[in-house]
């Protein structure tokens, strides 16, 4: 099996999760019991933890069909007859 590298085609975009990073942050910080998010900033989060598990699930399986193919690669077989036996 050939691995093939994965294709990046489009940048995944963190920034929704750096912002809501930071605005748990500040909600700690100010020890607020509640953050809310619009449902645009909902669904922006959302969105961008979508592309990075889908990138995350690729890449798992491209390491796994790597490893597969190096533990396969590594095997080596040995036959071996019992020769003959002559009596002496």
């Amino acid at each position: 099996m050939q691995l093939r590298p994965m294709k990046v085609t489009n940048k995944i975009q963190t920034q929704p999760i750096e912002d809501f990073i930071a605005r748990v942050r500040m909600a700690r910080n100010k020890r607020d019991n509640n953050l809310q998010l619009t449902t645009r900033e909902a669904e922006q989060l959302a969105d961008s933890l979508s592309q990075v598990m889908t990138r995350i699930v690729t890449i798992q399986e491209e390491i796994i069909g790597a490893l597969k193919s190096a533990q396969q690669a590594s095997t080596v077989n040995v036959e071996m007859d019992g020769g003959e036996f002559k009596n002496k």
